[in-house]
């Protein structure tokens, strides 16, 4: 009688631990797949010069990507000025010529699809804008695109 748990108990409180490994076990198991690691972003430091390539020489003839007539309105003058990538236009004339030169530069590579792309700041008159596009569309370039203004292009 004794072995059955008469008198001499240690333990007078009966506890039973399964469910609560059972409960713990679940609570791990919803931490685990709740859990979101944090993305790398890919990005490292470097202490590269800004203003030179690896070899310090400016690139002979670049392939630029885009034909873009950057325009700027310029308060002390009253006139819209023009640019088309770094080249700066002085006459409608100019602007269509060199245009229709680098549409026909691109088409010669192979690639008959590039636009011509309007980059006007927000202070130019719109009048100005569409004197550009009527531009392109007397030199039969079709595929023009206005964009949004490009950081740092009247530097």
């Amino acid at each position: 009688m004794a072995a059955h748990g008469g008198g001499g108990e240690d333990n007078p409180v009966h506890l039973n631990v399964a469910p609560m490994v059972d409960i713990i076990f679940c609570l791990c198991i919803f931490f685990m797949c709740s859990f979101h690691f944090k993305q790398l972003e890919g990005k490292m430091e470097s202490w590269l010069p800004k203003d030179k390539g690896v070899f310090g020489d400016p690139v002979p003839n670049p392939i630029l990507e885009e034909v873009r007539v950057f325009m700027k309105w310029d308060p002390t003058t009253n006139s819209t000025l023009r640019k088309v990538n770094a080249q700066m236009i002085n006459s409608d004339e100019e602007l269509g010529s060199i245009l229709v030169e680098r549409i026909e530069k691109f088409k010669s590579l192979g690639r008959p699809d590039t636009p011509v792309i309007v980059d006007a700041l927000p202070e130019v008159p719109w009048k100005d804008v569409i004197t550009v596009m009527d531009i392109c569309k007397r030199n039969k370039l079709e595929k023009v695109e206005l964009a949004a203004p490009m950081p740092g292009a009247w530097k």
